[in-house]
């Protein structure tokens, strides 16, 4: 016990560091302003001193063997090969949605700036008429970008917006999402992908006779950082929509909905890392299995089904899930299992509820994957392994100056996030060949 204290003693001095930091942080927004030579000082010097201690703390943990009682303390079920140390990250359904993640508590209250719904914020921005109200949500400045134009969306319709758009998505209501206070977050976690000899770069077992002595190893932690890229979704509407169109606000509503959740989702699956997340498609652990010798052009055989599978990770066994194309859903309804010359054929693909499963695991189909016979046109992997960054503003801003000539309105929303997978490649096991918690088939074109 004396040695979980000291643990919460060091996490209790991080924490006063970073409120430290956000009050110099909140100071400079409060005064519309960037940070001062002197403040900037600080605050690096401030993040040497947190991460001086988050390092002692880390050895700590380590040379205590405390690991276990951590994962028993935060609720986290296994430590597998490069797993993100309890730090911050939100594992389970409720932290994924926007008042879980940047609350605790999905019943918490949200301001809505004083606007009865989404539809009113929207007309009044969209009318141009000034209205007291948006002067609370007027975004006078941006980090690190002096005077940026837009309002903040009302925390209530930020949640409702960003929460409708989890339905549609694959990647964020199965992955570790964490919240961003700030540009960037670094999020540790093990750093051990080669099993021949030891876990983790530094766990090594050996059985001991009485007396024996082990040989010591030094463990290996790495940071995984994030940095929030911003996404713009644009529109454009014509006066006469905007100010005689039915329920317009409600209309845009929708769409705004479904193109958060589109774009999000697309970048976290095929994303190139350049100025965006980078996608499971790119990830550096992700394991390519080879098609069957001879297969033709865009097919997808129960072969690659098996193979697929023995490619996946123990560890991500629990959580994986079959994510393909919708152009191959011919061939797997049509997939199934010889059961030797007495029998009949069993499908490897069955319809539960509105549900698909394919060898017991969920299979979901989404356009923002390749289409069938590229790489990628069906994923296995276990997204919880993949790690999202949210910033909890969203922006909204109107302008006529691109549609002057046309009378027409632009709209623009903004938002920022990153995502990538935790791992920094794939596992090296004992015996066999290498697994990861991502896995496709080669090309068959």
């Amino acid at each position: 016990m004396d040695k979980m204290m000291k643990l919460l003693e060091l996490r209790s001095k991080q924490d006063d560091i970073r409120r430290e930091g956000d009050a110099i942080f909140n100071k400079a927004m409060a005064e519309e302003r960037d940070l001062t030579k002197a403040e900037e000082k600080e605050v690096s010097k401030l993040a040497r001193k947190r991460n001086e201690i988050y390092e002692e703390e880390s050895r700590y943990i380590v040379e205590n063997n405390l690991q276990g009682q951590i994962i028993a303390m935060e609720g986290t079920s296994a430590l597998g090969v490069g797993a993100i140390l309890p730090d911050g990250p939100i594992n389970n359904p409720r932290g994924r949605t926007y008042r879980g993640l940047f609350y605790g508590d999905t019943g918490a209250s949200l301001s809505n700036g004083g606007f009865e719904t989404f539809a009113e914020f929207m007309d009044i921005l969209s009318s141009g008429r000034f209205d007291f109200r948006l002067k609370g949500t007027a975004r006078a400045m941006t980090e690190g970008v002096p005077s940026q134009g837009g309002f903040l969306v009302p925390e209530e319709y930020s949640a409702m917006l960003l929460d409708a758009a989890l339905e549609s998505e694959v990647v964020r209501p199965r992955a570790t999402v964490y919240k961003m206070e700030r540009q960037t977050r670094k999020v540790p976690a093990w750093d051990g992908f080669d099993h021949t000899s030891n876990l983790f770069g530094g766990f090594a077992g050996s059985w001991l006779a009485e007396g024996g002595t082990a040989n010591r190893e030094n463990a290996k932690l790495r940071q995984i950082q994030l940095t929030a890229k911003k996404l713009g979704i644009y529109t454009q509407a014509s006066r006469e929509l905007v100010e005689d169109g039915m329920s317009y606000g409600e209309q845009i509503y929708g769409a705004m909905t479904q193109a958060i959740g589109w774009f999000l989702d697309y970048a976290f699956l095929q994303g190139t890392g350049a100025g965006m997340p980078l996608g499971v498609l790119s990830d550096p652990a992700l394991v390519t299995v080879t098609k069957e010798t001879g297969q033709p052009a865009n097919t997808f055989l129960y072969e690659n089904v098996t193979r697929m599978m023995s490619r996946l990770h123990p560890s991500a066994f629990r959580g994986a899930v079959w994510a393909a194309n919708q152009t191959v859903l011919p061939s797997l309804m049509e997939m199934s299992m010889s059961v030797g010359t007495g029998g009949a054929p069993i499908k490897a693909v069955e319809e539960r509820n509105g549900r698909f499963y394919m060898l017991g695991k969920e299979l979901v189909f989404s356009e923002k994957l390749p289409s069938l016979g590229s790489k990628g046109d069906v994923l296995l992997a276990d997204f919880s392994k993949y790690v999202i960054g949210m910033r909890q503003e969203v922006v909204l801003d109107r302008s006529n100056a691109p549609g002057w000539t046309e009378d027409m309105q632009d709209f623009r929303v903004i938002l920022r996030a990153d995502g990538m997978g935790s791992w920094s490649q794939a596992v090296t096991p004992k015996h066999g060949d290498s697994v990861s918690w991502c896995v496709v088939l080669q090309a068959r074109t």
